[in-house]
């Protein structure tokens, strides 16, 4: 077994980054096309996730892998097609597809193609939601519930998957690793959750006087260090 597979980001860990990933972008759009567009990415994003984890050492275990590759890519690119075609304004075109790409990249970041890729992909795809979100904001598609639940699961699922990988780096994968994940995603989310009940209710009562995009950059920083601190 190659030290790529032996030591791949957890699966829990990397299913729920996918998820929130998606999440975070399904949020922001509203007609059934762009839903359609999100759920057709996370099929595809999936399908890439699950042939990357094909198991290694059997007759076929590349033939399988480059089908599925091949499958996701194609299912990827029609939901590409989808969000850019869809009868929708320029502007919610615009700020779909950088979710989408998001999503896609999450999902190449837990896929263990090659490990020291693994950050940078996550990293991309967390840019690309916040960018997702940024244009939604400029649109005004989006009330403030909206974007600041969008930045917040973008972060939890970067976190997500940053712990995933390192679990993976540390420990093999017939290790029993279900319980942390879980634990670790339950406090992601409630500490995201909590940050942006306590946003929102500043932004409405208007006790700072902040406009939102201050609030969701003081939202990004207390997500991400809390991030930093709990792994």
């Amino acid at each position: 077994m190659s030290e790529s597979i032996a030591h791949r980001p957890t699966p829990v860990a990397s299913g729920l980054a996918v998820l929130f990933a998606t999440g975070a972008t399904a949020i922001l759009v509203r007609s059934a096309a762009q839903h359609r567009a999100v759920a057709l990415t996370l099929l595809g994003a999936a399908i890439l996730l699950v042939s990357g984890r094909y198991p290694d050492g059997m007759a076929l275990d590349r033939p399988v892998r480059y089908l599925g590759t091949a499958v996701g890519a194609l299912v990827v690119l029609a939901a590409f097609a989808l969000a850019l075609t869809s009868p929708s304004t320029s502007g919610a075109r615009l700020e779909l597809f950088p979710g989408l790409v998001g999503v896609v990249l999450v999902g190449l970041g837990v896929r263990p193609v090659r490990q020291r890729f693994a950050r940078r992909f996550l990293s991309a795809g967390l840019a690309a939601l916040v960018v997702a979100v940024a244009l939604s904001g400029i649109f005004e598609r989006a009330g403030p519930l909206a974007l600041l639940a969008a930045v917040a699961a973008a972060i939890v699922a970067w976190d997500v998957g940053e712990h995933g990988v390192s679990l993976g780096e540390q420990l093999r994968t017939d290790a029993d690793t279900r319980s942390v994940e879980l634990v670790h995603a339950g406090v992601s989310t409630a500490y995201g959750a909590a940050l942006v009940v306590a946003t929102l209710l500043l932004f409405e009562n208007g006790a700072t006087g902040l406009p939102l995009a201050t609030l969701v950059a003081l939202l990004v920083g207390a997500i991400a260090l809390m991030a930093a601190l709990y792994r």
